[in-house]
């Protein structure tokens, strides 16, 4: 073969073995060797991933995109069996871009009804524990199996467990039977005025006739400011009364007394839940007495439907008797029927999504919330996405304070020299081949 002849033939494979490297057929026009990549991961893995309608593999997996070929928008979709579809808009990268989007799937929820009534009615109704009103009531829930329990101040209380179906209403239906088992605690103080608690829960000051359920043991306690705590155990007989005389002995611990305007108020100290603050009038206030507590510091909570959340901290010294006045502010109203969100976040800025809606940036207060369950999503540049379930109640505000944790970077992969070498190497070929012709 002619050295001309041979020449033609290495430039024609040198152009041949070059053409992968410097550009590829691509829907939109020629492709260059610029490129971005779009890394996606899921929770859980194993989910689907589309770009812009186009099927891309599994999570966890790597979209490779030509930036020089013709533009398009990235719209990210990623989709599993029995969640719903998790979306990321993208639009245009560019070239050496390393994107990561992480899918935080929410399950497919599905939801029935209970419907509950009862015999009289004005029960108090808890579902799995939850208070969900009075009754008649309908109360929407998870598909599947469900603990009922009524209460009404003179029954016995009701208990019930029902199975629902998605889409399907469960009737429930209560006939409450009068209690008749009764006893009594009569209990007076040594000094008077001390605050009565049976089994944790404040029922009167002395000297006073408590009504209690007969057969079973209570907790007596006879709480004053500036005395230790006196306790008693004791089992009361159907229509028979208790005496108990508490010789209350002086202490050095401390004492708060709080009031609160409007009353009604769950007051908690350091995180424990005191109980609720007493009707007071603008000329007497009706103080809650709270300890013993140790002497330093303490935070106060107070809270109350409708009304903004009280914090504070009191240091205490021995033996002192702390008095609070507190007046609560209103918050916003929350439309009948609907809850409320109010959404906090550190930092601030974070995009908020309900039910994958986008909703505004922390922080942020929604009044429109349809009660039941919902998924609420925080998303911020730098930091891991934030999700949880929370299931809302009408008429009542739900409070969220999230710290984002960061978001790690992986390193932007790197391209092999391979094709660049090849091309240089054949071609060197080439012109040497050139040289020993002349």
């Amino acid at each position: 073969m002619n050295k001309f002849y041979l020449v033609l033939v290495l430039l024609a494979a040198v152009a041949v073995l070059a053409a992968p490297a410097a550009a590829e057929v691509t829907l939109g026009g020629s492709v260059g060797g610029s490129t971005a990549t779009i890394s996606v991961t899921s929770s859980p893995s194993g989910a689907e991933v589309y770009d812009a309608g186009t099927y891309q593999g599994t999570t966890p997996c790597n979209i490779i995109v030509h930036t020089t070929a013709t533009p398009i928008d990235h719209d990210i979709v990623v989709s599993k069996n029995g969640y719903y579809d998790y979306h990321h808009y993208i639009g245009d990268v560019y070239t050496d871009q390393y994107i990561t989007v992480n899918a935080v799937l929410t399950p497919v929820v599905l939801t029935g009804y209970l419907d509950i009534s009862s015999s009289p009615s004005g029960a108090n109704v808890y579902v799995d524990g939850i208070y969900k009103g009075t009754s008649p009531l309908v109360a929407s829930v998870d598909a599947g199996s469900h603990s009922i329990r009524m209460e009404k101040p003179g029954y016995d209380t009701w208990y019930g467990t029902y199975r629902v179906s998605s889409g399907d209403t469960a009737q429930v239906y209560a006939s409450l039977g009068p209690s008749v088992t009764y006893g009594y605690i009569n209990v007076h103080s040594t000094p008077s005025g001390a605050n009565v608690y049976v089994d944790g829960t404040y029922r009167d000051n002395t000297p006073e006739v408590i009504s209690v359920t007969a057969g079973t043991s209570h907790e007596v306690q006879v709480v004053y400011s500036g005395y230790e705590v006196y306790q008693q155990t004791v089992t009361v007989s159907t229509g028979s009364t208790v005496y108990l005389d508490a010789n209350l002995v002086t202490s050095s611990d401390a004492y708060l007394k709080i009031a609160s305007s409007p009353s009604g108020a769950a007051v908690y100290v350091d995180g424990n839940y005191c109980g609720n603050t007493g009707y007071s009038s603008g000329s007497s206030m009706n103080y809650m007495s709270i300890g013993p507590l140790t002497a330093g510091t303490h935070a106060v909570m107070l809270k109350l439907d409708g009304y903004n959340t009280y914090t504070s901290t009191v240091t205490l010294s021995p033996n002192e008797i702390r008095t609070m006045s507190v007046t609560l502010t209103q918050s916003a109203p929350t439309p009948s029927g609907n809850a409320g969100l109010h959404m906090a976040s550190t930092p601030s800025g974070a995009e908020v999504y309900v039910d994958n809606a986008f909703r505004g940036y922390t922080p942020v207060y929604l009044s429109d919330i349809s009660e039941g369950r919902h998924t609420v999503l925080l998303k911020h540049t730098g930091y891991n996405d934030w999700t949880e379930y929370v299931v809302f109640t009408a008429g009542q505000t739900v409070e969220k304070d999230v710290t984002m944790s960061p978001a790690s970077v992986p390193p932007a992969p790197t391209q092999s020299p391979f094709p660049v070498l090849a091309f240089a190497g054949l071609a060197a070929a080439a012109v040497f081949a050139v040289r020993r012709m002349y």
